[in-house]
């Protein structure tokens, strides 16, 4: 049964934990036993090799049954467990792996001198078939106390037959460093894109010889042009300039003054338009309101060739200024604040409009502000229905303009402060002037404006919620319709009129209300305000659908907006009432003298 038993193969946990104490035991055994020293890095480099495979063999023992055992196996590897007299160790000698033949190169065998599948030795990958190798266990049987210990043998070892594959270098991405780009600009400037200075220096030097010409280096507000001129600005920005320099005083303008006041403004002003709020405003503020372009109205009027006629009549200088003033705001401000900020300022078109007066004598070719015509127009309109003459209209004398086409709702909206710019704007009033009445002119004769539809909306909007509802337009239109009952005429029941108007609007899924957006995207959106606002457009354009109105042009080619050609049928209308009132006072006047003369032959 001894013998049986030291015949028996040990098993794997048995020899799994015998290789491992034994190459991890170097310096602990008692016997006299066999003590590695690696000194030179093959030695350890074969150490480790030989780990490797012990661990792999035991590991793949250790995973298939113990009956499978293949013979190739069992013959590759033999254990022989002897007792010992001494009982305190077991060997495990490992006989050293066979030396290289000249059949294969060292770098292309593997554990048993041949080259593997892969063409490579020594990895960690080999399969258990390709580890072909004689070794002898000798394991005694363990006794108390027993250490177990690993000889190894370097006697035919060859450096150069158990090189490992070297490994490739790991490639190492760097990523490249990044270009050098320019600071990136801000995209918004309140003040406008900075000048160079350099550019800057140069106008104040050309103002500087400009003073040097005038008596006493002093410059009156009669030299302000070429002032102007030489510091790059509109002529007709001379009065604010002036006003500017001199700190509003009654005196003359020094090159001292134009120097301290050019610097502190290029300083924080840069482009054309933020210069203007400055200088109009004296630095004070970053908007403009209506009164700041008194100055310089008053200057257009006692300058511009195209006014000499109209510089004696000084009463109505105030109103031509108060009706130029609406429209410059009305134009560009787009603001129910009655404020003109830098940004709508130079996104307008009043500043270029300033600049080209001094290139043309005739003030009526500025349609959108200066025109005289449109002036003309407008103080006609605003007489004819002021009714005491107090240049105050009341919602009665409004009631009658254009024979009495606004229905009573629009014309008490008017007056409840939902349209007004003033501080007491939502506010009610009684009375409102020529300012507020060229709003209202502007919006009922060019319903397309974007300031007129805003206009417009404001007023449908009862409850002021930002929609217009179904309820809101009915009440509206049944004083149309009731407008037309009184002058004998059938129209539409709202019901059918409703249907018309969600398809002017084209509002997707045919709501039943509609904002400001969807008004101002629709092309039909004159018709549509007329239908509740005006009873005699809407019944115009009723009895006269899909005729279009002619297409007529300036003299630049462009096309005349609506209040363009109001303004031009109206002129031409009240200068031929002139013309015919003028024709009856001059008979009149002769007949006057027929009968005194008559008469006082019959005297004599």
């Amino acid at each position: 049964m001894e013998e049986e038993g030291s015949r028996r193969r040990p098993s794997d946990a048995v020899l799994c934990e015998c290789s491992v104490l034994a190459a991890r035991r170097t310096t602990r055994s008692r016997s006299k036993a066999i003590v590695v020293n690696p000194r030179t890095s093959s030695q350890r480099r074969f150490r480790r090799f030989i780990e490797s495979i012990v661990r792999k063999v035991f590991d793949n023992q250790r995973k298939s049954p113990r009956d499978n055992v293949s013979a190739a196996s069992a013959t590759q590897i033999q254990a022989d467990v002897t007792p010992t007299k001494s009982a305190h160790l077991a060997e495990l000698n490992v006989v050293s792996p066979p030396k290289r033949t000249a059949s294969a190169p060292a770098s292309r065998l593997n554990v048993n001198g041949t080259l593997d599948s892969n063409g490579n030795y020594g990895r960690k990958t080999a399969s258990q078939s390709d580890l072909n190798y004689s070794s002898e266990l000798s394991v005694a049987s363990p006794t108390r106390h027993a250490i177990p210990e690993l000889d190894l043998t370097f006697d035919n070892y060859n450096d150069e037959q158990y090189r490992p594959t070297p490994k490739p270098a790991p490639v190492i991405s760097r990523p490249l460093p990044p270009k050098p780009q320019a600071p990136k600009e801000p995209i918004y400037y309140p003040q406008g894109k900075p000048v160079p200075q350099l550019q800057n220096d140069t106008a104040l030097r050309r103002v500087c010889e400009v003073f040097r010409s005038f008596p006493n280096q002093k410059c009156t507000l009669d030299n302000m042009a070429a002032v102007c001129e030489a510091a790059g600005l509109p002529m007709y920005w001379k009065m604010p300039v002036f006003l500017a320099i001199t700190n509003d005083e009654d005196r003359p303008a020094t090159q001292v003054d134009f120097t301290s006041w050019w610097k502190a403004m290029t300083s924080v002003a840069h482009d054309e338009s933020a210069r203007f709020v400055y200088t109009l405003t004296m630095g004070s503020r970053s908007y403009l309101q209506p009164e700041d372009f008194y100055e310089m109205l008053m200057d257009i009027i006692h300058t511009h060739p195209g006014l000499a006629f109209y510089r004696d009549a000084t009463e109505f200088h105030d109103k031509y200024c108060q009706v130029v003033m609406t429209r410059i705001f009305w134009n560009d401000a787009h603001s129910w604040s009655g404020k003109l900020t830098t940004d709508r300022l130079r996104k307008g078109g009043v500043l270029q409009a300033i600049r080209n007066l001094q290139f043309d004598d005739d003030i009526n070719k500025s349609l959108r502000y200066f025109s005289y015509e449109h002036f003309y127009v407008v103080y006609c309109k605003f007489w004819e229905i002021d009714s005491d003459h107090d240049l105050k209209i009341s919602s009665n004398d409004l009631a009658q303009h254009a024979g009495s086409a606004l229905v009573p709702m629009v014309v008490d909206r008017i007056f409840s402060g939902a349209v007004c710019t003033n501080p007491n704007r939502g506010q009610p009033v009684e009375e409102i002037g020529l300012a507020e009445f060229t709003q209202f002119l502007l919006a009922e004769e060019d319903k397309t404006h974007p300031t007129s539809i805003e206009y417009w909306f404001r007023i449908l909007d009862l409850d002021g919620d930002g929609f217009v509802t179904l309820y809101d337009m009915e009440l509206f239109h049944t004083q149309v319709q009731r407008k037309l009952a009184n002058e004998g005429i059938d129209s539409m029941a709202f019901p059918d009129v409703a249907c018309q108007l969600i398809d002017m609007l084209n509002i997707p899924g045919g709501a039943s209300s509609f904002r400001l957006s969807d008004l101002k995207k629709s092309s039909l959106r004159g018709r549509f305000i007329n239908t509740f606002v005006n009873w005699r457009k809407f019944f115009a354009q009723e009895t006269n659908e899909g005729s279009e109105s002619p297409r007529i042009e300036d003299e630049g080619g462009q096309e005349l907006t609506e209040w363009d050609r109001y303004c031009i049928e109206e002129y031409e209308a009240m200068m031929e009432d002139d013309q015919a009132d003028a024709e009856t006072i001059s008979l009149n006047l002769e007949e006057d003298d027929g009968r005194s003369s008559l008469a006082y032959h019959d005297v004599l």
